[in-house]
């Protein structure tokens, strides 16, 4: 069995492609798991150092050209779709899956016009245009919130959520325990300015809990880590403070809360490891995206919004004694997540495709 993965770009469609390859290998021997991204995305870095497979084709969103620019574009899509043609017929896949992105709309429209099952997972609270187009072709797709069901029908769309790599979910669970309220704080790969300061303006307001909070804060490069060292010392408190976490898994396992933005990749883990939060979604996210995303987990229980604009030091402080003053509320939050079965999602989708290769 042969799988054509369409998913790069960014990581909010890489990690969840990586996580369905793991899965497929698990549960599918023999299966050849085939990467296709393009020469821009991050899949150009990692996918390399793995044992998978990438196959390059030029591809560039439409969403945010005009003029001339959409012009070029426009010719763009179509040499683009005459290499996904010969990409598809070269390999002869027995399945073509794409999550979100314009490095996934060409290969799974021509696969869908050469006849071959398809299935394309949508990670936001609202369908990116890629997902919005394909509609019609693809056979499945799945999605990240359970109102997306009714957008996309019954027939057509499923409601699993977001595959989240081994790494986290397993890392997860040797976490060891603090002893105090674990806060793990991070803002993305490159940090988040307006979380980093208002965080740091937040411990003042805290500082009658220094002895009962423990900070792991990933601050992006950006950020000198002895400044920010020297400000939770200075506050009193005891914190791990980091440019980058390469394993998140055992920090996650460790966290009572998270702070975070609202990247789709970080919403699914915060499920699949039904993880309470406070979540800041970036102001200006494609379409809003992020808050979205945001308001979408909030609606069903599990995270706490506040907005960008909202973020100061005072306010940041009032919200974290909030939660975890209230134990009753962080465990009302992780059981909303595990309602939503996120750890599960690989599982569900491949045993999809499953379906989909044997009846299409």
């Amino acid at each position: 069995m042969k799988i054509l993965l369409a998913c790069g770009g960014t990581g909010g469609h890489l990690f969840p492609g990586i996580a369905l390859a793991e899965t497929f290998e698990e549960r599918v021997p023999g299966v050849e798991i085939v990467f296709v991204g393009t020469p821009r995305g991050l899949e150009k870095d990692v996918l390399p150092k793995t044992h998978w497979r990438l196959e390059m084709i030029a591809s560039q969103s439409l969403a945010d050209k005009k003029g001339i620019k959409k012009i070029e574009a426009g010719f763009g899509l179509f040499k683009t779709l005459k290499a996904s043609c010969h990409l598809i017929k070269k390999e002869k896949p027995d399945l073509v899956i794409g999550i979100g992105g314009y490095a996934a709309g060409p290969i799974l429209m021509m696969a869908s016009l050469l006849r071959k099952p398809t299935l394309t997972v949508e990670p936001n609270a609202i369908p990116g245009m890629t997902t919005r187009l394909l509609k019609p072709f693809v056979d499945r797709v799945v999605v990240a919130y359970p109102q997306l069901e009714e957008k996309f029908g019954a027939k057509k769309a499923r409601f699993f959520g977001v595959p989240v790599r081994k790494s986290i979910i397993k890392g997860a669970k040797m976490a060891t325990f603090m002893g105090k309220k674990v806060v793990f704080i991070f803002g993305g790969s490159q940090g988040a300015k307006t979380i980093n300061e208002g965080i740091l303006e937040a411990l003042p307001f805290l500082k009658a809990l220094n002895d009962r909070i423990y900070f792991i804060h990933q601050i992006g490069k950006q950020t000198p880590v002895h400044l920010v060292e020297k400000a939770y010392l200075e506050n009193g408190f005891q914190a791990e403070v980091y440019p980058f976490v390469e394993k998140m898994g055992p920090i996650y396992g460790r966290a009572d809360l998270v702070i975070a933005r609202a990247g789709a990749n970080t919403l699914a883990e915060l499920v699949a490891l039904a993880k309470p939060s406070l979540l800041i979604p970036y102001p200006h996210a494609a379409g809003g995206h992020q808050e979205w995303n945001a308001r979408s987990l909030e609606k069903e229980g599990g995270t706490k919004v506040l907005l960008d604009s909202e973020a100061t030091g005072e306010k940041l402080a009032m919200e974290i004694r909030a939660l975890l003053e209230s134990p009753g509320m962080l465990k009302r939050m992780e059981r909303s997540l595990e309602k939503l079965g996120g750890n599960q999602a690989a599982d569900k989708i491949v045993e999809e495709c499953l379906r989909l290769i044997k009846h299409v």
